[in-house]
């Protein structure tokens, strides 16, 4: 039997999406597309956040992250709000009555409705906060991927990371104190380390499948439309409560590719690799080539080095 699959579930971007005093605000036109095709984009579109500029240019790209209301809770929502709607409609010719009894009705038995509730908004200080959370969960599956390869410069990568860690971000994501911490970790400054970083992607996961959380959960493929394969109708999907929940799962999920640190000095950003030898930033859209590649491959080349060709995948 098929396991459950990322890639029907549906999100919305909003190209038209404005800034408006710390907040977000959708615009009206709302583009419908399938993130699981692009896991990998969308989490580097997110370790590029940092200010206003990043977080619009993600809204118009990938849509919003899905913080202030709950799918489930807005899809109720609308069905009573369009409800109401619809009974005031039949009932009152006139518009002025139509508006004013309708908005007293939502009033009386839906009080924390919102008269548009296709009119989203987020806060650009949390999605630059999940952000960073990010960045560090990344660079954390990073760092273990380059101990476990045997990398000779990982534990110190490793010591250096939580060194300079900020003890904000050191409260929520260690969070254990550092003798618990000592005292279950193998011996030796390795096995310290390791443990640490291991502790940190067991809290996120944790934290993600706790009960309390915003849901994941898996509904059945169907469709009236005659066009749609009758082979995928049926099929279980995930549904994510948000692009938050998505970006999560994918990342914290068994199996999902760990980042790489950009090869240009002077950038060493990181992202997902949409190939095996991508060792730069991706370019921007409808450009070809990376900026960062193209830079350092300047620089090797004013400095009298070869840059070591990859062979590609065939």
């Amino acid at each position: 039997m098929p396991g459950p699959s990322i890639y029907h579930w549906e999100w919305i971007r909003r190209p038209n999406a404005t800034i408006e005093n710390s907040l977000i605000i959708s615009g009206n036109i709302a583009v419908h597309y399938h993130p699981g095709k692009y896991q990998k984009e969308i989490l580097t579109a997110v370790l590029e956040i940092n200010d206003e500029k990043t977080v619009l240019k993600f809204i118009k790209q990938w849509g919003f992250l899905g913080f202030r209301t709950s799918v489930a809770l807005k899809d109720n929502h609308i069905v009573k709000f369009d409800g109401i709607n619809g009974f005031v409609s039949g009932a009152f010719n006139n518009e002025n009555e139509h508006n004013t009894v309708g908005s007293e009705i939502l009033q009386q038995f839906f009080p924390n409705i919102s008269h548009n509730l296709y009119q989203e908004n987020e806060s650009i200080p949390d999605i630059i906060h999940f952000a960073q959370k990010i960045r560090y969960l990344s660079e954390v599956k990073r760092l273990l991927s380059l101990y476990y390869e045997g990398s000779s410069v990982a534990v110190n990568d490793m010591k250096e990371w939580l060194k300079n860690l900020p003890p904000e971000w050191h409260k929520e994501l260690v969070w254990a104190d550092e003798k618990f911490l000592q005292d279950r970790a193998r011996p030796g400054e390795s096995g310290y380390y390791q443990y640490v970083l291991n502790t940190i992607l067991h809290g996120a996961r944790n934290t993600f499948s706790h009960s309390s959380e915003r849901g994941v959960w898996v509904q059945l493929k169907t469709s009236l439309n005659d066009n749609d394969a009758p082979f995928s109708l049926g099929q279980p999907v995930f549904q994510f409560d948000g692009l938050f929940r998505f970006i999560e799962y994918i990342l914290l999920i068994d199996g999902c590719p760990s980042p790489k640190k950009c090869a240009d000095p002077k950038c060493g950003h990181l992202f997902f690799p949409t190939n095996a030898n991508q060792e730069y930033c991706p370019p921007p859209p409808g450009v070809k080539r990376s900026r960062c590649e193209g830079r350092h491959t300047r620089w090797l080349n004013r400095h009298g080095y070869k840059k070591l060709k990859v062979k590609e995948e065939d």
